[in-house]
């Protein structure tokens, strides 16, 4: 029995020790946030993924993406950010085949439907997200995978079909 108090005294002590050093993370806008003093923007990483299959993609149809952003507060560009998170804030743009293109969507969103648009050709393709910072900025930080675009099967008002390219 001694032996038991003597455990339970020590897992006691053991939680309130470090239960009251204040050890724990606040998440804000699903970014992960320890306070980090020295964190920079500068060292950014972002890792898009999906679950669409990249394979058959329609113009004109969207690809949903999800984003995993690190070493940035995501803050949409339309907004102030915190003061504390100023240096830190940032955004999510996508691209395609290069982010020297029109930007197909600018976001804080780590969940998004990127449309891809009606006038894009056929054949293979890469969807881009890259981190900028908030006053629109770019990072390094870019991710992206590959999609193939298919051509587009219409049908005339006749019945006859035919397919662009």
């Amino acid at each position: 029995m001694r032996a038991f108090i003597a455990k339970l005294a020590f897992v006691g002590a053991t939680v309130f020790v470090f239960g009251a050093t204040g050890c724990s993370a606040d998440v804000h806008d699903n970014t992960l946030d320890v306070h980090d003093n020295n964190a920079n923007i500068d060292d950014a990483k972002v890792d898009i993924s999906t679950t669409t299959d990249t394979s058959n993609v329609q113009a004109g149809s969207s690809v949903h993406v999800d984003v995993k952003a690190e070493d940035v507060f995501l803050c949409d560009p339309s907004t102030t950010p915190p003061p504390d998170r100023t240096k830190v804030a940032g955004h999510l743009e996508f691209f395609l085949d290069d982010t020297s293109s029109t930007s197909l969507l600018v976001t804080a969103e780590e969940s998004v439907d990127v449309m891809i648009p009606a006038s894009t050709p056929p054949g293979d393709h890469k969807l881009l997200c890259r981190i900028d910072k908030h006053d629109g900025t770019p990072t390094k930080a870019t991710s992206e995978f590959d999609i193939t675009v298919k051509a587009s099967v219409s049908v005339s008002a006749s019945g006859s079909t035919s397919t662009s390219n």
